[in-house]
């Protein structure tokens, strides 16, 4: 098969994987920055005899939307029909924030009681600042591996992505936790909307130095990070499909200008006890008044402004910039251009709302082409906690946020270990994603977790964690007495694209270990088929097809 994620086109020779997942011929180059790989378009996929809603397309949609879909939802989705689906995973849902309501929601207490580190006071706050932001990544870890069929989880994640911040220079998780709940707010609302506010988010102010950028008097303190950043990362980015820079360090510096005056530290206290709310807020006196030349616009700008005029004067760029970013979540690295610019078009013409436009590319025929199913590397967090909730294991060592410290973060470890832990982005391009995800230092560590999980070997203080009921997870599955179908229905819930003839035999022997497939005996104690099923997932998960999705 063509491995697709390796895929070069025109004159490159392809990288071709026979049966044995090995490289046969091996002409690694860099892809071009975008291609065309089918001639499917936007138009919406219908269902046909040659080309019916069946299990694979419905694996593909629910893999692609969300993290480790369970085989009985993707059945249950070819049941219900792709109209069905759709409205489901574009549904919202509120997640559960009982687990950290301690503190979540509350004012936030920014300075320590004094200044003496030693002190028992001063200890026992920065502790409590330490275990808040440990509740959060575990609390969002286990809301992706808990939640319900929607994409919303999957959008979340990416938009935290785009506007990447890190919690260890935000500090605190109160902020971060109001940020990831204006990620969900418009993970499929206004985008334009989406920028006015994550400008005056909390943790963004204190993250690009939006708190730092003020002018009071004669003295001025202009901060330009987050002006660049909104223009390089967030909207329009560096240059437009011609390599026409889309903005000028004038540009920077003059936004910067209007951008000031936004601050999260109340003005009209003076107590050194003073709690800062969650809230950020506008100081007049704190912001730049002049006039502004921004994007070949004059006018005393204000921050809502920059936003404004960087959504007229480069409409264009926004869209194409955001819609590559969607097509490279959802479907493929490399982004198809011809599909990028009708994506455009529909993200302008609905007025920059997000739901049409995402709604209008998995509903496409496009999407459901077969180039672009399996095409896509497996990040941490899809590896990781969709194996989780795909296998529905139990006893998470991090899903208990009434524990903090080493041996209650066994998962977040490991998914730093392969390059990504949510609030932790290596730096504010976020992380790289695609190819980088799997590599020769990562793929053992992946794979490990994978074998562990299997093999119930992840013991903490002769407690086991990671539990796997592989006899209650075997009968999820409709022929769990029939060892050949078994293992077809198991591979099939796995692996992104049918294993080969060759696969599929070497799958099925190692269910059997030996046995006959007559002798498959599922409830019979003696056989202990719970071992036997043990063995199918680690072949399993030892395929390479197995790190795609």
């Amino acid at each position: 098969m063509k491995r697709r994620n390796f895929l070069s086109l025109g004159s490159q020779t392809d990288t071709l994987i026979d049966n044995n997942a090995q490289v046969s011929s091996v002409a690694l180059q860099t892809l071009p920055e975008f291609a065309t790989r089918t001639t499917a378009g936007l138009e919406p996929y219908t269902p046909t005899g040659a080309n019916p809603w069946d299990y694979s397309k419905a694996a593909h949609l629910l893999r692609r939307c969300m993290v480790g879909p369970k085989d009985s939802e993707i059945r249950k989705a070819v049941t219900d029909g792709l109209d069905a689906t759709i409205k489901l995973l574009l549904t919202p849902y509120s997640p559960s924030i009982d687990e950290i309501k301690a503190w979540a929601g509350s004012e936030v207490e920014v300075r320590p009681p004094n200044n003496n580190m030693q002190s028992p006071e001063f200890q026992a706050w920065q502790t409590a600042q330490f275990n808040r932001r440990e509740q959060l990544v575990k609390w969002w870890v286990k809301t992706i591996a808990t939640s319900p069929v929607s994409i919303q989880e999957r959008l979340v994640m990416m938009w935290h992505n785009h506007f990447a911040n890190e919690i260890n220079t935000v500090n605190f998780a109160d902020f971060m936790l109001v940020q990831n709940q204006l990620l969900r707010k418009y993970m499929l609302g206004n985008f334009k909307q989406f920028v006015k506010d994550i400008t005056k988010d909390v943790s963004m102010l204190i993250y690009l130095d939006g708190t730092k950028n003020f002018k009071s008097g004669n003295k001025n303190q202009i901060n330009e990070n987050y002006a660049r950043e909104l223009q390089e990362l967030f909207t329009c980015g560096v240059s437009d499909w011609d390599n026409n820079p889309n903005y000028t360090q004038s540009d920077v510096s003059e936004a910067a200008r209007a951008l000031s005056g936004w601050t999260i530290m109340p003005s009209t206290t003076k107590d050194p006890n003073y709690f800062l709310g969650l809230t950020s807020i506008f100081i007049p006196t704190r912001w730049d008044s002049g006039n502004k030349t921004f994007m070949g616009k004059t006018g005393a700008w204000k921050a809502d402004d920059v936003v404004d005029i960087i959504f007229s004067e480069r409409a264009d760029q926004v869209a194409k910039f955001i819609c590559t970013k969607i097509y490279r979540e959802l479907v493929y690295d490399v982004p198809d251009r011809v599909i990028i610019e009708q994506m455009a078009n529909t993200f302008k013409s609905n007025n920059w709302e997000l739901k049409p436009v995402i709604e209008q590319l998995i509903r496409s025929e496009h999407f459901f082409d077969g180039t672009n199913i399996g095409a896509k590397d497996k990040s941490p967090i899809d590896y990781m906690v969709g194996a989780i909730r795909t296998l529905g294991l139990t006893n998470v060592p991090d899903f208990d946020l009434t524990k903090t410290g080493r041996n209650s973060q066994d998962l977040l470890n490991r998914m730093q270990s392969i390059g990504q832990v949510p609030c932790y982005p290596p730096n504010v391009k976020g992380w790289p994603g695609g190819r980088t995800w799997v590599s020769t230092s990562t793929l053992p560590l992946r794979q490990k977790f994978m074998l562990d999980v299997a093999d119930e070997k992840v013991v903490i203080q002769k407690v086991t964690y990671y539990k796997l009921d592989a006899i209650a997870f075997a009968k999820t599955f409709p022929s769990y007495n029939d060892a050949t179908k078994l293992t077809q229905e198991i591979a099939q819930a796995l692996l992104n694209v049918p294993p080969s003839q060759q696969e599929s035999d070497a799958l099925l022997e190692a269910l059997l270990q030996g046995a006959k497939t007559y002798e498959w005996k599922i409830d019979d104690p003696t056989f202990q088929a719970g071992n036997h099923i043990r063995n199918l997932l680690k072949a399993i998960v030892r395929l390479a097809k197995h790190e795609l999705f």
